[in-house]
Formats: structure tokens, C-alpha cells, sequence
């Protein structure tokens, strides 16, 4: 088989020639190939059996003539569904779960440094000022006292919901499956169509589904409405589920207490976004995933599926294309 390795998206989401080399060692029957620039995925591209990437366009998608499976090295596969994708036999898989600890424990984090106004503590600090008068004047109710909202519940939102029910949160989870039995620490499962209910419960939302047509745009305007004046809404999912400009202006007017925000439309965050300046928000650029080894973990998860594609097993975390996920 011939492999070709085409995650190269600089400065962070790229492959580590280490790893590649990794792939190479392990993979001794196949030919593994690296493309890092667009001379290099055209020429390759058409030769290649299997293809580790992440992204393509659609003339990439078109050169794919061989291919019978692409494996992402992240969750979201957005970007390798092409339309020539779609309409082919080709397998997509992801990396779902490989990281899920990582990404769960960073949204608990920003939704206890929100309610502990941490953001606040850190810039009354940069400015050298003693804000205990500030901060003591904020009515915290206890984890024990508190509903945590998990949208999503797949691995990352099944992890979400079992750490906020570890520190004594009341956790309610929104998935299109009712049906399916409810994931450890999650005393209610509701359908989307009533996740504004269940965003007026909320002291804390979390963000944890997909990105597709359905779920664009998902926290709007009559969303962020339904909301608690007190509540604080994290997302760790794709920044497409929320619509910036009804956010902007929802913590403008202080219609939530705050937010805190992993994932964005645009990455880099444009530098003249309002959010940078929005000081109800904590923001961190997209590090969410990781912690340990992000790369070793994503190519362990490959070298095992490449493992099963030669026994004729089934393959780990097969994407349904229609759905995008």
C-alpha cells in the first residue's frame, strides 16, 4: 500500500517528521510518503492507497483516483468533505475519543475560572490592582448547588458531563438520540428541540457537538435570551455553533455573565475582533486537545486502524458522511 502523510498546516497542526518516520518504521510493507507543500500533494496524491490529512480542496479531492480510506488526525472532518468525497467509496475515520480527556478537563477548567472570575483576578493583577472588594461582591454558588448544560454528548461531552458530575454538578446533556442510555453523571437527557429549556436551567453550558448544517449557529440571539443573567458558556466544540455577533452583543449588554471560548470561526482570531477586547471573556487559541502527547497519540490511533484495514476488520471511528461526523 502507499501511504501519503498530508498534515501540514503550520505553525502547530503539523505532522512531526518524527512521527512520519514513526509511520515508516512500524509500516515496513508499505511506502509511506510526506507531502507538505500543494506541488507536492498534487504530484503524490494520485499515487496514494491511504491518505492521513486533515484538510483538501476540491482539485486536491479529485486527484484522489486510488484512494480507498483517508484518516483525519483530528475530530472535526469538515474539511476533508469534499464533494467528490461524499459522492465516493472512499472510508473517512477520525480521531474521536484519542483526545477527549484533554478537551473534557480544559472546558471543566474554563467553567470553573469563569465562575470563580478568575479572568477577572488575572487582569485586576496585570494592572496591579487589589480587587477583594471586586471580587468578594460576586454571589458563587457551590458545584453542588449548580446545573451544568453539556451539548453534545459524544466522547468529549459524555467526559464533560462525568467530571462536572464528579464535583457535585446537576448535569443535563442535549443529543438527537434520546433513546441511547445516558452517559455516566448525567441525570437528563433532552432532544435539541428543547435546548432553550434547558439553556434557562443552566448555570454553565458547555459546547461539545459537531459541526454540520443542523448544528451552525446553534447559540444565537433567542438562545443566548433564554439564559441565565448569571451563566457562563464555554466552547470547546467549533466555533461555528455559535453566532459571534449575538454573543458580542449579549456580553456587551451583560445578558450573560461570560464566556469562554476554545474554538473560533476564524483561527487565527482576527486582531481587531471584538472578543479581544470584551474582558466577560476568557479565550484560549485552540489548545484545548492538548496536554500529552498530541501527535504520538493521533498516530498510535492510525497504526492501529492501518492494523485492522490489513485483517479486513472494521475500522475505528468510520465518519457518516452525510452527517459530517
Amino acid at each position: 500500500m502507499r501511504i501519503v502523510t498530508a498534515v501540514h498546516d503550520p505553525p502547530v497542526w503539523t505532522l512531526p517528521r518524527s512521527e512520519v518516520r514513526r509511520i515508516t518504521s512500524a509500516l515496513k510493507k508499505d511506502v509511506v510518503l510526506d507531502a507538505r507543500t500543494p506541488d507536492e500533494r498534487r504530484k503524490l496524491f494520485p499515487t496514494a492507497d491511504i491518505l492521513l490529512a486533515t484538510k483538501l480542496t476540491a482539485e486536491e479531492a479529485r486527484l484522489l483516483k486510488r484512494v480507498r480510506w483517508i484518516q483525519s488526525t483530528a475530530v472535526g472532518v469538515t474539511e476533508l468533505l469534499a464533494p467528490e468525497v461524499l459522492a465516493s467509496r472512499v472510508t473517512v475515520t477520525n480521531v474521536r475519543g484519542v483526545h477527549a480527556q484533554q478537551i473534557a478537563e480544559h472546558a471543566i477548567a474554563l467553567v470553573l475560572a469563569l465562575r470563580r472570575r478568575l479572568h477577572v483576578a488575572a487582569a485586576r493583577q496585570a494592572a496591579r490592582e487589589w480587587a477583594q472588594v471586586e471580587l468578594q461582591a460576586e454571589r458563587i454558588p457551590m458545584l453542588t448547588e449548580s446545573r451544568l448544560l453539556v451539548i453534545g454528548l459524544g466522547e468529549i461531552g459524555s467526559r464533560v458531563a462525568a467530571l462536572g458530575s464528579a464535583l457535585g454538578m446537576h448535569v443535563t446533556g442535549i443529543r438527537r438520540r434520546v433513546s441511547q442510555p445516558k452517559p455516566p453523571g448525567i441525570a437528563v437527557v433532552m432532544r435539541p428541540t428543547r435546548l432553550r429549556d434547558a439553556l434557562a436551567d443552566a448555570d454553565a453550558v458547555v459546547l461539545a457537538a459537531p459541526r454540520t448544517m443542523e448544528t451552525k449557529a446553534m447559540i444565537g440571539v433567542h438562545e443566548l435570551a433564554a439564559m441565565k443573567r448569571s451563566a457562563v458558556l464555554v466552547n470547546v466544540a467549533r466555533g461555528r455553533l455559535i453566532d459571534d455577533d449575538a454573543l458580542v452583543a449579549a456580553l456587551e449588554r451583560g445578558q450573560i455573565a461570560a464566556a469562554g471560548l476554545d474554538a473560533f470561526a476564524s483561527e487565527p482570531l482576527p486582531a481587531d475582533h471584538p472578543y479581544w477586547r470584551l474582558p466577560s471573556v476568557l479565550m484560549t487559541p485552540h489548545t484545548a486537545c492538548f496536554g500529552a502527547d498530541y501527535w504520538q497519540a493521533a498516530v498510535d490511533f492510525f497504526l492501529m486502524n492501518r492494523a485492522r484495514f490489513e485483517r479486513g476488520d472494521a475500522l475505528l471511528n468510520v465518519v457518516d458522511k452525510a452527517r459530517g461526523y
